[in-house]
């Protein structure tokens, strides 16, 4: 390995072993574990020794882009309600994530009533309104001032309606982000940062083949400190996975996220890692077979693996059984933990 690129490494493999020198164990699991680890701290996995996958179930919605308010606010934003509403009744362990204040306003206009029954399941720990902004927003072109207000005006919203706030800024899809982001969200109160992007590509040398933890090119780390130009930080997942990809494996024992996780641990101390599921781009649920499957991997039951399906998601082509008859499988018993996870 040239020396230039050796140093690279080196550089990003000591930012990462900061997650525990900076955060500590506790911190990291609670950033990233959401109400799994908030409701019984003693629940909180030593995340040092124990390998966990935290899941992380989302619906993505661009407000406005091949259509318009009208069938956003009648439909887009009507079925994610519905939809949601159905898999909190059916799965106890389903946790749902949703960004932008503005969509909120939005809920409450036009759906009064779902809208008073949602609050009850974001004040049951159901339901959390992520993200920390008014909603997903470019952030190359607009100013500092801007993003600031947009993480000041949508966890404002979230904490006087909802009395609740976010740590995270969720961005799944935007193209590019400057190297003053961590800065700019540390300062505007913001711990934590995702975004599934960057495995379109980006122009930073790093990543690839034989990279500190084998990740795809232009990502040097899978969940990691971000650190800004003045020092200001920000812990974050940059591989997640597809935002619309789905579970069709049992999480705990899957090949791809057992070794990946063993070496984010060997790498960084950390054994723990992120994972999207779910819909986009028009808002709505992840579908019943993906809550299903998480029901059963953090119940340890039995359940039929879901029959293969297309999308960009990271377990699609993970299991051939995927495609073959439906027969109840043992699942949750690998050496991952698996938690069903708020976004931060």
């Amino acid at each position: 390995m040239p020396e230039h690129q050796l140093q690279h490494e080196l550089t990003i493999s000591n930012m990462m072993r900061r997650t525990i020198a900076w955060f500590g164990c506790a911190a990291v699991g609670g950033l990233l574990a959401g109400s799994a680890a908030a409701a019984d701290i003693t629940n909180a996995p030593d995340l040092a020794h124990q390998p966990t996958l935290y899941a992380v179930g989302y619906a993505h919605l661009d407000t406005e882009w091949r259509w318009e308010y009208p069938e956003v606010i009648s439909n887009y934003l009507r079925r994610t309600l519905v939809d949601n509403f159905a898999l909190f009744d059916k799965y106890p362990h389903y946790i749902f994530n949703f960004t932008g204040s503005f969509r909120y306003q939005l809920f409450k206009e036009y759906y009064p009533e779902a809208y008073a029954r949602m609050k009850t399941y974001i004040a049951a720990g159901r339901w959390f309104p992520n993200g920390s902004s008014v909603d997903e927003t470019d952030v190359n072109n607009p100013s500092a001032e801007s993003l600031i207000r947009n993480v000041l005006y949508g966890n404002e919203y979230f904490r006087h309606e909802f009395g609740t706030a976010s740590a995270e800024f969720m961005l799944p899809d935007c193209f590019g982000f400057p190297a003053s982001l961590p800065s700019i969200l540390a300062h505007a109160g913001v711990k934590a940062f995702s975004t599934q992007k960057l495995t379109w590509g980006g122009s930073a040398a790093t990543g690839g083949p034989g990279s500190v933890e084998n990740t795809p090119r232009s990502i040097p780390f899978n969940v990691g400190v971000w650190e800004g130009p003045d020092g200001q930080s920000v812990l974050a997942a940059l591989n997640p996975g597809a935002y619309d990809g789905h579970i069709t494996t049992d999480l705990s024992s899957d090949r791809s996220w057992t070794n990946r996780i063993n070496l984010d641990g060997k790498v960084s101390g950390v054994f723990a890692d992120y994972h999207y599921y779910g819909t986009g781009d028009r808002g709505g649920a992840p579908p019943d077979s993906d809550a299903r499957m998480i029901e059963a991997i953090v119940d340890k039951t039995k359940t039929t693996l879901p029959r293969g399906r297309g999308g960009r998601g990271r377990g699609q082509a993970a299991n051939a059984a995927t495609n073959q008859a439906s027969q109840e499988v043992q699942m949750g018993e690998g050496p991952v933990r698996v938690i069903s996870s708020k976004a931060d």
